[in-house]
């Protein structure tokens, strides 16, 4: 999803860091675990912008985690016109009220039409998360090309996000740093759990340069409901 997509991926962090544990032990399958997610949501939500362009979406991860902090998994979803799926590896821990993750993904998407660019679409993140008694910072890094093979281009996109986060509330900033600097844009996002499994997100795009997101100015209401198992 170039210069659009990109994650998620709160649904994606969230299923992994709950399965995140730090420790000492060594690698044994007595002291790894197993799990996933399987959710649906009334639209593909994404670093402030509506993928799916009004159509619900319906997603799920499978996800192994060991005490180590070392974890891999992989995310699939429906998106307009296709499908995505997501391989992803890193390592997480806290100490105290300081927790970390950092990750390498690779976002794929096999079948979609949306585009006409598909070989453009294919593309790689390092992410880096750092977390401070309910604050939170992010880095997203790209990574590798934007596309595979001969046709592939250099991804220097970057993402960034600050939040906060109290009980059932958050907020969180997120800012795209792209190599062409008129795609940049800010966007806001005030999310509340009502439920483990039920989840509200009100976001809205503050900032915009060149005028590229100038058809995004209502603000985007998100219902997800997802499960854990």
């Amino acid at each position: 999803m170039k210069h659009v997509s990109g994650i998620k991926k709160t649904v994606l962090a969230a299923s992994v860091a709950a399965t995140m544990a730090a420790g000492l032990a060594a690698p044994s399958i007595a002291v790894a675990e197993i799990s996933g997610t399987a959710g649906v949501s009334n639209m593909y939500f994404w670093r402030g912008v509506d993928l799916t362009e009004g159509n619900a979406q319906v997603f799920g991860s499978l996800d192994y985690a060991h005490s180590t902090g070392l974890y891999a998994g992989v995310w699939g979803s429906s998106e307009i016109g296709g499908s995505e799926y997501d391989l992803y590896a890193g390592y997480a821990g806290s100490l105290g009220d300081f927790s970390y993750d950092i990750a390498y993904v690779d976002y794929n998407y096999p079948n979609s039409s949306t585009y006409t660019q598909d070989e453009y679409r294919d593309f790689q993140e390092v992410i880096l998360n750092l977390g401070f008694a309910g604050f939170s910072a992010a880095g997203y890094f790209g990574v590798g090309d934007y596309g595979r093979g001969d046709d592939s281009v250099d991804n220097e996109d970057n993402y960034f996000t600050v939040g906060y986060s109290y009980d059932k509330y958050g907020i969180t900033v997120g800012t795209w740093d792209f190599e062409a600097d008129d795609a940049n844009y800010t966007h806001v996002d005030l999310s509340y759990a009502l439920t483990d499994e039920l989840g509200f997100t009100v976001s809205k795009i503050v900032d915009s340069e060149g005028g590229n997101m100038d058809d995004t100015d209502d603000a985007l209401f998100v219902v997800t409901y997802a499960l854990s198992f």
